[in-house]
């Protein structure tokens, strides 16, 4: 009916000029996250340049000494006893059970990688949308951009190695099959597909907004900002970490070097 074919057409507009709008708006949002992104990396590397090296030394010397206090005070107490006392293990064997009790409960096991078999099916219902969806295979320009934007689909659901919206992906292709053999009007069929796309873009919309929203709960967002605060002082935040964080190693090395000639001389 004219009537009929006349709305789907407007819908069809409707929907491409909505479709339109939300696809620059996805692309300012995808640059703000990027930005940001970028601004937190490259944040990062300045503190593991000043800061990051520095926390690791000292961990690993407050890990060392932790261990001589450890093996001397064993050393100390099997001395005390002298070889009439009671029976000890050797000293490495004690600090190796103080160390590697195994925990009183179960702890829950992580769960094992995903078999073989699940990537071969990824693969090889990635592989059978792909044929069907490639825009080589289009009829006309719009079937050629709805199967564009359904590869983009498909790739982002094998790259994310969802199982779930692939079985989506390709139960919608057979619906879209299923339509194309009822002959429904091209129209509508576009109009679906638009409706289809503009859905799957707001939700990235909201999936973008939850990741900026979030962003200054991260450690490094937050130690960045105090960061420009403290430069808006005339302070450097990162090198008074690092003086600190030196003058604990210097101590700690002293503490280690001076354990390190007690456990010699037992």
């Amino acid at each position: 009916m004219p009537v009929t074919s006349e709305s789907h057409v407007e819908k069809v507009k409707r929907l491409r000029l909505e479709l339109d709008e939300l696809r620059a708006q996805l692309a300012e949002a995808e640059a703000e996250l990027n930005n940001q992104l970028e601004d937190v990396q490259a944040f990062e590397f300045r503190f593991e340049a000043h800061v990051g090296q520095l926390l690791d030394q000292l961990a690993t010397l407050e890990s060392e000494v932790n261990s001589y206090l450890t093996q001397i005070k064993l050393m100390r107490h099997q001395q005390s006893f002298g070889e009439s006392g009671p029976s000890f293990d050797p000293v490495e064997e004690q600090f190796r059970q103080t160390w590697h009790q195994e925990p009183e409960t179960a702890v829950p096991q992580p769960k094992p990688p995903p078999p073989a078999a699940t990537q071969a099916q990824l693969k090889k219902i990635y592989r059978q949308l792909a044929r069907q969806f490639h825009p080589d295979l289009a009829i006309d320009e719009a079937d050629r951009q709805y199967r564009t934007d359904k590869m983009a689909a498909i790739n982002d659901a094998y790259n994310a190695q969802s199982m779930v919206e692939l079985i989506a992906l390709a139960e919608e292709l057979e619906v879209r099959q299923n339509r194309q053999q009822t002959a429904q009007p091209p129209d509508q069929e576009m109009a679906q597909a638009l409706q289809e796309e503009i859905e799957r873009c707001r939700r990235r919309l909201r999936s973008i907004d939850n990741e900026l929203q979030n962003l200054p709960n991260r450690s490094m967002v937050d130690l960045a900002l105090r960061v420009k605060l403290a430069q808006r002082e005339g302070r450097d935040l990162l090198a008074e970490m690092a003086t600190d964080l030196e003058r604990k190693i210097a101590r700690k090395t002293a503490e280690r070097d001076m354990l390190r000639s007690q456990f010699n001389h037992l």
